[in-house]
């Protein structure tokens, strides 16, 4: 038996903020709610930015924000080339880009904004219900390759599904579970919106989706077919607790916000924005809005959890695994 627990978050809703500027007529004044703002997003949250962007533009009807999906590093890049003021990340920047800002004299800010797990997903008929650290290893990297093998009721080749290598969740993986390892022959998906529909239609398929997709996912499915489903995971290895709260090593855990917040879930990682020249402007206001507690109730909503809010935890039912 396992607990099965939501998220609740309480706190006062942050005012955006709004500075005049001394600017005579030959500019005009920087605006936290009104003008033309380009987020480059990562596309493992970009459900839930999409979605808080149109709130932001509902309540200020002059405020006009693109929000383009890309893999992290892409995103990273439109910043450090100066292409954008505002990206959202899966990731804190690597040491090559943190090489880049230094040589460069770049300087940027960042905000920790949301809790993400990488979910596993297999397909609905696989029934498989659980894999720890070590075996998420040994199949991605292609030494176990016959499902047989981790459950034996299921016969059939693996197949991994894995989008861009530019992936913020595939970087996230490689340094979190194969280390010196590389990843196996995969399925190319260039997006994790198709990795989520192949496993879906590929009894033997594997994939790695974010909980915004695990939540958002059977929304794009077509309507009698089965969403691929996320099994439990476990870290094992005691040379890998720093990954994980003391208390969860050894069982397993699905990828529920409870877990994740605890850090119980294995697979646990920060979701970041990351700002370059942010003025008084528009970038400055969504950010500001991402933030509050309209922000974040947006992103519990879309099955992340908050992180610059109070979190309480209420435990609701027990279920069955």
């Amino acid at each position: 038996m396992a607990i099965s627990k939501r998220l609740f978050i309480f706190g006062a809703l942050l005012a955006l903020l709004v500075s005049s500027c001394n600017l005579k007529k030959r500019a005009p004044e920087a605006s936290p709610t009104e003008g033309k703002l380009d987020v480059y997003c990562a596309e493992s949250v970009w459900p839930a930015v999409t979605k808080a962007a149109n709130k932001f533009m509902e309540l200020y009807n002059k405020a006009h924000i693109t929000v383009h999906a890309v893999p992290t590093r892409v995103a990273i890049a439109k910043l450090l080339n100066n292409e954008a003021t505002v990206v959202v990340t899966s990731r804190y920047f690597n040491r090559e880009e943190l090489d880049v800002m230094k040589k460069y004299n770049i300087e940027a800010d960042s905000l920790r904004v949301a809790l993400d797990g990488v979910a596993v997903i297999v397909n609905a008929k696989n029934h498989i219900p659980r894999m720890s650290i070590d075996q998420l290893r040994d199949v991605f990297s292609g030494k176990t390759r016959l499902w047989g093998k981790l459950y034996p009721p299921f016969q059939g080749r693996i197949i991994p599904a894995l989008e861009s290598p530019n992936s913020g969740t595939l970087e996230y993986f490689k340094d979190r579970v194969l280390g010196p390892e590389n990843f196996s022959e995969a399925y190319p998906c260039s997006t994790m919106s198709n990795v989520y529909t192949f496993v879906g239609k590929n009894r033997d398929a594997i994939g790695l989706v974010s909980l915004n997709w695990l939540n958002s996912g059977p929304n794009i499915l077509p309507a009698k077919e089965s969403a691929p489903r996320a099994i439990e995971i476990a870290e094992v290895d005691s040379t890998n607790m720093k990954y994980v709260d003391p208390n969860s090593f050894g069982s397993y855990y699905y990828p529920y916000q409870a877990h994740v917040y605890r850090h119980y879930y294995p697979l646990t990682r920060p979701i970041y924005f990351l700002t370059r020249n942010l003025d008084d402007g528009l970038g400055a206001g969504f950010l500001t809005f991402a933030a509050s507690a309209s922000g974040q109730q947006i992103f519990l909503n879309d099955g992340l959890v908050p992180a610059t809010m109070p979190v309480r935890l209420v435990q609701l039912n027990d279920q069955p695994l």
